[in-house]
């Protein structure tokens, strides 16, 4: 994944790198608050100091929060009010915020023709826009997307071409920002007593240009190609993990919700939401944890490809005793199936036969035991089963 979206920044991997030169932004979206959960606040301020009027809620539970939390205060993500806090709205919007990350990217697109003036459905003749995105888990258990938006050109044969001059990464970074603001989705509710709801990002957004070492400009906001690649490939394994490491009450309420809400969808046959029970241990998300646009860089097929066969070719070099360049090689590597040399051993020797060890030995002929064992108690039951059947008739 690193290499993926570094490719996608500074070049290599069969990516040109020019692609260096092209606007790119790095943007977080966030989901909107469903409630107020505890948090760390910038300065060492106070989590929730002030909570309006009312000093408790309906449920009879303080509204505010007067601690200076640490980072690993197990508070941190926790609803103030679990009763108050609207678990169905938050499992809606994590269930429809692929759906949501879709019309975010049509709606830059538009905003990226209207900015060149050209009509939407002819801005490939002129520009595209290419993207890699990841999902991370809040602590509330909510997904926020991370992603790098990069402006090329028109479509070329490798589709890497120079960006139009007229929206350079500060442009970009406006339009960014405008089109997750102003995007909206409106999803059914999950039976007749669920109301519909239209969704949108949460007001947190950040929109960051991002720069190579050969970029001058904006110097006070500089984001290396090493650091966004290692951000985007950090929060892609973080995710993986993060719903599983997190058992605590907030979590195990979202799980219960999203399985009590799948029951009800099921009964009311309402297809938007039948799959919802698949995901409750996911807390509704049924997106990709990492996706990118066709034309970002490289593919992740394309990489696991050519370190199979970088493997192998490492492990010949060592049975041969021979040094091994693989940065001379890189071409091979990658190079796609239909081009590929298939590699021919002239001469086998016989390396053995059995198990390598006697441990293995061992369990081998333990296991065998069991499963002739079982087979003769299934045998033996269902002889059994039907002598009784007989008398019994």
């Amino acid at each position: 994944m690193f290499q993926l979206i570094r490719a996608g920044v500074a070049g290599g991997k069969t990516v040109p790198e020019s692609v260096a030169e092209n606007p790119l932004v790095f943007a977080t979206l966030t989901a909107p608050s469903f409630g107020p959960v505890h948090g760390r606040r910038d300065g060492g301020r106070r989590c929730h100091p002030y909570a309006g009027n009312e000093s408790r809620c309906e449920h009879g539970r303080p509204r505010s929060c007067l601690a200076q939390h640490t980072e690993d205060d197990p508070a941190l993500g926790q609803p103030i009010c679990g009763d108050c806090y609207d678990y169905c709205s938050q499992l809606v919007w994590q269930w429809w915020a692929p759906d949501l990350w879709r019309r975010f990217t049509i709606a830059l697109h538009r905003l990226v023709a209207k900015t060149l003036q050209v009509p939407a459905i002819r801005l490939a003749e002129v520009a595209t826009v290419q993207y890699a995105k990841v999902a991370e888990y809040q602590l509330r258990g909510v997904v926020h997307f991370h992603a790098l938006v990069r402006l090329d050109g028109p479509r070329t044969a490798d589709g890497f071409a120079a960006a139009p001059s007229a929206i350079d990464v500060a442009p970009l970074a406006d339009l960014v920002r405008a089109a997750a603001a102003t995007v909206r989705l409106a999803v059914p509710g999950v039976d007749a007593n669920d109301s519909s709801r239209v969704m949108a990002f949460g007001r947190q957004l950040d929109a960051r240009p991002v720069r190579s070492n050969r970029r001058t400009d904006d110097p006070d906001r500089v984001l290396s190609p090493e650091q966004v690649a290692g951000y985007l490939a950090k929060y892609a394994t973080k995710s993986v993990t993060d719903t599983s490491a997190t058992d605590n009450a907030h979590h195990r309420r979202l799980r219960a919700t999203a399985h009590a809400l799948a029951l009800r969808a099921q009964a009311a046959q309402e297809d938007s939401y039948e799959l919802l029970g698949k995901w409750t241990h996911m807390l509704g998300f049924r997106g990709h944890f990492a996706s990118k646009s066709r034309r970002y860089s490289i593919t992740l097929g394309a990489l696991r490809r050519a370190r199979r066969r970088a493997q192998a070719l490492i492990a010949q070099s060592r049975a041969e005793g021979r040094p091994l360049d693989l940065a001379a090689l890189q071409a091979d590597l990658l190079a796609e199936d239909d081009t590929e040399t298939t590699l021919v051993i002239g001469h086998w020797h016989y390396v053995g036969s059995g198990w390598n060890t006697e441990a293995e030995r061992v369990l081998a002929i333990a296991a065998a035991a069991r499963a002739r064992e079982y087979d003769q108690w299934r045998a033996t039951h269902r002889q059994t089963q039907r002598s009784t059947g007989e008398r019994t008739m």
